[in-house]
């Protein structure tokens, strides 16, 4: 593995926990519909089975997969603060951008293209000198 493949992973990790994170609030958000179909019951004269989910054990998952959100996002905040402090210390404005676009903001190739007007080949190469020059210690 390269340097700078070392440096890409150490940007991308920021994105791997914010995906992580959205993976966590989308599983809380499921538990929290499950409680609340738990929690109303339906009013019907067909017989059903009596084969319900113990309420209390959708509220102790609740409770884990909200824990684990807030120690990610707090995670999550701390790296961040550390890959901007670290782009803020580079000597070069736009290799500094286009990291900040691609590995905070998480914005496509294209998009970064367009917003500093460069061709595909030329925003290449100023990452290409950005992850050199970018500082990890």
């Amino acid at each position: 593995m390269t340097d700078n493949d070392k440096k890409k992973d150490y940007l991308n990790s920021y994105k791997n926990l914010c995906k992580k994170l959205k993976s966590l609030e989308d599983q809380l958000q499921s538990l929290r519909e499950t409680e609340e179909s738990a929690k109303t019951p339906s009013i019907s004269d067909m017989p059903k089975a009596h084969n319900q989910t113990d309420l209390s054990d959708v509220m102790v998952r609740i409770e884990e997969v909200y824990t684990k959100i807030v120690r990610l996002r707090a995670e999550c905040i701390k790296r961040k603060l550390e890959i901007e402090d670290k782009i803020a210390d580079m000597p070069d404005g736009i290799e500094a951008d286009i990291l900040r676009k691609r590995y905070l903001e998480f914005k496509s190739w294209e998009e970064i293209c367009v917003e500093l007007n460069y061709s595909w080949r030329q925003t290449h190469r100023l990452h290409s000198n950005a992850l050199s020059n970018f500082k990890m210690a």
